[in-house]
């Protein structure tokens, strides 16, 4: 074994111990599994002014509103969400966002504020609960990526440190 490989082998095991730690930071203290609870979100409504689906979420805002918002695919039915929101011309939505945290992408001046419920004149189209659910359904990976790193990481170094000793 090259002393190459050997520090790069030392060098990524490290990097798996630091990444099982600092995922176990966040998920335990994360909140509601990084979900913001109902009471924090702020209601709004309004006529739909444009509507863009784009790879991670639904982009949208109301006539004569400073808010911009964004449906993230992280919670699901986003085709649901975008032909409602397309075709609701003249129709009054409501939506649940979080008003403190925007998002901006970098080639805009816009920022997004992310949208957990959409209403359509008090038709539902996607709610809180639906949301919550399929976004934390989708954080049960994580105790298996932390194993991963926790145990993986060290399991490296040690067979690197045999392997080179022996070489």
């Amino acid at each position: 074994m090259s002393k190459f490989t050997y520090y790069r082998n030392l060098i990524l095991a490290a990097v798996c111990v630091a990444l099982g730690i600092s995922i176990s930071y966040v998920q335990l203290t994360q909140k509601n599994g990084g979900f913001p609870y109902k009471e924090e979100l702020v209601s709004r409504d309004g006529y739909i002014d444009w509507v863009q689906e784009y790879d991670y979420g639904i982009r949208f805002a109301f006539v004569d509103d400073n808010y911009n918002f964004n449906y993230p695919s992280k919670s699901n039915g986003q085709s649901i969400v975008y032909d409602s929101l397309f075709n609701s011309k003249g129709k009054r939505v409501e939506v649940l966002f979080e008003p403190r945290e925007s998002t901006k992408p970098i080639y805009t001046t816009k920022e997004f504020h992310d949208v957990f419920e959409v209403k359509i004149e008090q038709n539902v189209i996607r709610s809180y609960a639906e949301s919550e659910k399929t976004w934390k359904s989708d954080n049960l990976l994580m105790p298996f990526i932390l194993v991963l790193f926790l145990i993986g990481g060290p399991y490296i170094w040690w067979k690197t440190k045999k392997e080179y000793k022996n070489a």
